[in-house]
């Protein structure tokens, strides 16, 4: 996963449904980084692991089938 990345953020908890967002760090202490904008300006947050769903914006390539990805 390349950080920084375009996200948009669940979380039932802050009220946020959707919310864009970019995701900058995943802390082992469980917890998101993501940077957000309120009130028109840009904040740092720190999301739960537990109770966020963080959704990359960019989707993930298609490929043809029968083409085998290493991973």
């Amino acid at each position: 996963m390349d950080l920084p990345a375009e996200i948009r953020i669940h979380n039932d908890l802050l009220g946020i449904k959707g919310g864009r967002g970019t995701l900058v760090a995943v802390s082992p202490h469980g917890f998101y980084e993501a940077k957000c904008a309120f009130g028109g300006k840009t904040h740092r947050v720190l999301l739960p692991i537990e109770s966020t769903v963080v959704i990359f914006r960019e989707p993930e390539p298609e490929f043809e089938p029968g083409v085998e990805i290493e991973r």
